[in-house]
């Protein structure tokens, strides 16, 4: 009995390294090469230790710029030569327009009607037209200059105020101000308790960029049972609607002081539309984006510009850059 048991263990051993043999040529003839993988985990082993992104380096060097990485259920390309990315970006953008889903997308997006997830296509395509004329354009753009220049001054004040020596938390007043510019940009107003407001988008920012076992898995539904990120992207989202719901109600009910038309005012005229119809969703889809957008990538941006400057001080230096006593290029 125990020979038969055995003798069955060792046959199914046998036939599975027989049938990874069989498929291998057919299955991976063409993909870019790749490091060795792992059943169920794929290449994942390989990006343990070390940052992700030092990682991928190490493993390009002795692979080439494109590569292929199987993260759990989820296929990768990786491609790290800047030429190669310019293409994937330009002569090649429509076949990787899509973005890969992801629990994050699905909750925040709003089943992914945003501008970032949304699939290509006529929808996707009418609201990056809105978006860019009502809120891109270099007119729009111009025009919250002097709003610009208020923050910044400020800024510098409130740095100033702090008190010489005493150790400050740029990185609260970068997302508290990009919070503050695109809210009275994009809805007309500033947002009650904006650093709370700067904060939320930007942790809902990190699990979007963060990799978690619900994502590599995406077909194995217990997972998602048994991770407790869905509970907690819902509470974020449902923080987000809190906030937006009360200034979607002002806008339609005509509440708001301001003459100035608003990029939430455009597409609150566009809810239950003929021409391009939009729901109060789709809407708050949106919205999210231009935060996310200021808050957490032009954010992030400008805390790692900071953080550079701050450690090569000679950079910041006036001489360094040419300049006279006067400012003037020498």
């Amino acid at each position: 009995m125990e020979l038969s048991l055995v003798t069955s263990i060792a046959l199914a051993i046998v036939f599975f390294f027989l049938f990874k043999i069989a498929t291998h040529h057919t299955s991976k003839k063409n993909l870019p090469p790749g490091p060795w993988g792992l059943p169920i985990i794929g290449h994942m082993h390989h990006l343990i230790g070390t940052l992700p992104h030092r990682s991928l380096m190490n493993i390009a060097k002795k692979y080439g710029p494109i590569m292929h990485l199987q993260l759990g259920e989820i296929s990768t390309i990786v491609v790290s030569n800047p030429k190669i990315a310019k293409q994937v970006f330009t002569t090649y953008d429509l076949t990787f327009v899509d973005r890969s889903e992801n629990l994050t997308a699905e909750v925040i997006s709003y089943h992914n009607t945003n501008i970032v997830f949304s699939p290509y296509g006529e929808y996707w395509r009418e609201l990056r037209k809105l978006c860019t004329l009502e809120l891109l354009s270099a007119k729009r753009v111009k025009s919250f200059q002097s709003l610009r220049e208020e923050e910044c001054w400020n800024f510098v004040q409130e740095i100033r105020s702090s008190g010489s020596g005493r150790p400050i938390n740029v990185s609260h007043y970068i997302y508290n101000i990009q919070g503050i510019l695109i809210s009275r940009a994009a809805l007309g107003k500033e947002i009650k308790d904006t650093t709370d407001f700067s904060n939320l988008i930007k942790n809902i920012f990190i699990e979007m960029g963060g990799l978690d076992v619900v994502d590599i898995f995406p077909s194995k539904q217990f997972i998602h049972i048994l991770s407790s990120k869905r509970a907690r992207i819902a509470k974020m989202k449902n923080d987000y609607e809190n906030i937006v719901t009360k200034i979607f109600a002002e806008r339609l009910n005509n509440q708001s002081n301001t003459s100035v038309e608003s990029l939430l005012d455009i597409l609150l005229r566009h809810k239950d539309g003929t021409e391009f119809p939009l729901t109060v969703d789709n809407v708050k889809a949106i919205i999210f984006d231009v935060f996310a957008g200021s808050v957490g990538a032009a954010g992030t941006t400008i805390e790692w510009a900071l953080s550079e400057l701050i450690r090569n001080p000679r950079t910041m230096s006036i001489s360094h850059l040419g300049l006279g006593e006067e400012g003037a290029l020498e």
